[in-house]
């Protein structure tokens, strides 16, 4: 296969075809070619977001991990997905890439290295990741401290896009979106914002003001209030890979072992639950379209729940 590299989803949709007949020439059975097809499928409507961003060669483990994390987050039920299909995912796209390797007349060559990942359980309080207290205030004087210390405006965008997905709910791909004009008042200590949530629909997220003044203050000096605020140094827009990235390398300078963008927003959602905020209230926040989707952080304080009476017992 000669590969073109200046076209990424071609590049793709090329080995996908060819990945496609060595399968069917090797028998294997209609329901594995069937589930190989779908997979890479999703694969390729997940990368066409990065088709102006992208090359083939330039593909690595944090691209295959960012997957997973876009295939939960437009699942039609948010649902995480569990261990085991995740172990699918990654051995069906492994297996792909293995062949694009063997069958490149480019000489890319592809190795993932997952054996550091720790995949989520079916386990509501185990799959549901989120920061606790202490991980979320180490974040947050982190992200203070480079606001402070390299008053950059990556510094300040990198404050803004978690702190939209930890105190507003947005989700990645919202967050990646907002301008300043999305930006309004709603009363005199909260702001309102307007997105384009699911399903091509305007949505109104809210932020309390004074977590996001320092940021807003920063982006009205130095950008058109139309712009959007979550770009590059070369003034290009932010992609999700690129995000995925960044976010993971503060979470390991503020010193927290997990990963994930999603788990800002499991935070919000498991802290509301936690102080017995009312559940219509936390899916309205969240903006979930049915409240069974809420219903999964509910369950997932049990534990705690247990722990907090078996102490009051003692």
């Amino acid at each position: 296969m000669k590969l073109k590299n200046d076209d990424f989803l071609g590049d793709l949709e090329l080995c996908a075809n060819e990945y496609f007949k060595h399968i069917i020439a090797l028998s294997y059975s209609n329901n594995t070619i069937s589930l190989y097809k779908r997979i890479i499928f999703q694969f390729l409507i997940y990368s066409s977001n990065f088709q102006e961003k992208m090359r083939i060669k330039n593909i690595k483990t944090a691209y295959i991990v960012n997957f997973l994390d876009f295939l939960e987050n437009n699942s039609k039920n948010a649902n995480v997905l569990s261990k085991k299909t995740k172990n699918t995912y990654l051995r069906v796209i492994s297996s792909f890439f293995n062949f694009i390797s063997e069958n490149n007349d480019n000489l890319y060559n592809f190795s993932f290295n997952f054996s550091k990942l720790k995949l989520k359980t079916n386990k509501a309080e185990e799959k549901l990741s989120y920061l606790n207290e202490n991980e979320e205030k180490r974040l947050i004087l982190y992200l203070d401290r480079e606001k402070s210390k390299k008053n950059t405006y990556n510094a300040f965008r990198n404050s803004f896009l978690i702190k939209l997905m930890l105190y507003a709910g947005l989700r990645i791909s919202e967050a990646l979106n907002v301008k300043l004009d999305d930006f309004s008042l709603e009363n005199e200590n909260m702001f309102k914002i307007s997105i384009i949530g699911k399903g091509i629909k305007e949505q109104y997220a809210y932020i309390k003001k004074d977590l996001i003044e320092d940021e807003l203050e920063y982006f009205y000096e130095h950008i058109k209030t139309n712009e959007l605020i979550m770009k590059t140094k070369n003034n290009a827009k932010l992609d999700r890979s690129s995000a995925f990235i960044i976010i993971n390398r503060i979470y390991t300078k503020a010193f927290i072992k997990k990963q994930g963008l999603h788990l800002l927003r499991h935070t919000l959602a498991m802290r509301l639950t936690e102080k017995g905020v009312n559940l219509v209230v936390i899916q309205k926040i969240l903006r979930h379209t049915d409240i069974k989707t809420t219903t999964i952080y509910a369950k997932a304080t049990t534990k705690s729940i247990d722990e907090a009476l078996s102490l009051a017992t003692e």
